[in-house]
């Protein structure tokens, strides 16, 4: 073979290597354009169907979630024999209980280990971070149960996963918005967030007087019809 064909089937070469390269970067760029479009294009997300679960609060007691309609609420999964994620992830959840800006919040913790977390183990964990069953309820179920409410919220919820998540429900059982315990740009934004959903009114319009009694639009009283972690 004569050097110049050599020299010749080289620059094919760098040209196709080029050319296949060039083809990658273009379809990855297509692909995340259709990514973002498809996240735009979403359609609203469904109000939770509270009448669909069946759980046990620390008191021992069936939990009404009707309790939770008409109301501002914080969802979030754990397991009480987790040692570091859970038990920080409880712990931001106390400082945030303890917050003024929070005060007509409720907390809603849901077990993904109901083989240990029974009512009583429940009311022990609730007690290290001086819960008020009242106000923060933590709750178990079996697990298909468990993992219906994680759909629901959209946060995977499978047996002793870790969820770093907190999801902010609205009045109507409308999941508003997931935000990360530990990231304080998260937090942030939830407290950013958090006074509007609070004045939201029956029609969707915001609250002149923040004290002025709520209404839940009879919509929201119908029935209608998310970051896993490693194992400990």
């Amino acid at each position: 073979m004569s050097k110049s064909v050599k020299i010749l089937l080289s620059l094919l070469l760098v040209s196709l290597a080029a050319y296949t390269l060039y083809s990658m970067v273009r379809i990855s760029s297509q692909l995340a354009g259709q990514d973002g479009a498809s996240d735009t294009a979403k359609s609203p997300v469904e109000p939770i169907d509270l009448d669909a679960f069946k759980m046990t609060s620390q008191t021992a007691e069936p939990f009404e979630f009707d309790a939770l309609k008409g109301k501002v609420w914080i969802a979030s999964l754990f397991f009480s024999s987790c040692p570091h994620e859970c038990k920080s992830l409880n712990q931001a959840i106390s400082a945030l209980n303890r917050d003024p800006d929070f005060k007509d919040v409720q907390f809603v913790s849901v077990s993904v280990d109901p083989d240990v977390d029974s009512p009583q183990t429940l009311a022990e964990y609730a007690a290290l971070f001086d819960a008020d069953p009242e106000k923060w309820f933590f709750l178990t179920s079996d697990l298909p149960q468990v993992s219906q409410f994680g759909r629901a919220i959209d946060v995977p919820a499978a047996f002793k996963t870790h969820s770093r998540s907190l999801v902010l429900v609205d009045k109507y059982g409308k999941p508003r918005g997931q935000f990360r315990y530990n990231d304080a740009a998260d937090i942030a934004r939830l407290k950013a967030e958090l006074p509007d959903v609070l004045a939201e009114t029956a029609d969707g319009s915001m609250s002149s007087d923040p004290s002025s009694p709520q209404t839940v639009p009879e919509k929201a009283t119908q029935k209608s019809g998310g970051d896993g972690g490693p194992k400990t």
